[in-house]
């Protein structure tokens, strides 16, 4: 019987130019990290800021993850989400070629989204 994959979760965005902004993810990650308690999730940017994704990969691939799960804290369905970042995953993970990877779809493809903002936005009133 196969045992299951030991899957990290990478929650990652663009990146920018300002620190505050990368430091808004990082304290993100840090807070579902103890809402998950045990689970192996890294924050990581694309570009303009520390960790990339590649580093937060190899990081999670050397604690034993054998699954790489993508959060990907992106609205839209850009280029950036179809192409670039799929290809820094499939790059990367050529070096482990056991690893498993997937990468979520861009949040408004989530319903809970429309809620939110729905709820925002009466609140605003």
């Amino acid at each position: 019987m196969a045992s299951l994959p030991k899957t990290g979760i990478i929650v990652f965005t663009h990146g920018s130019r300002l620190a505050a902004g990368n430091d808004a993810l990082r304290q993100f990650v840090a807070q579902l990290k103890q809402r998950q308690a045990g689970a192996r999730i890294e924050p990581a940017f694309m570009e303009l800021g520390c960790p990339t994704i590649p580093d937060a990969i190899r990081k999670l691939v050397q604690q034993g993850c054998t699954h790489i799960f993508g959060y990907a804290l992106f609205l839209v369905p850009g280029t950036h989400l179809q192409e670039d970042i799929p290809a820094i995953f499939s790059e990367t993970l050529q070096e482990f070629p056991k690893v498993t990877w997937e990468i979520t779809p861009p949040m408004l493809a989530d319903p809970q989204l429309l809620d939110f903002v729905a709820a925002r936005l009466k609140a605003g009133r």
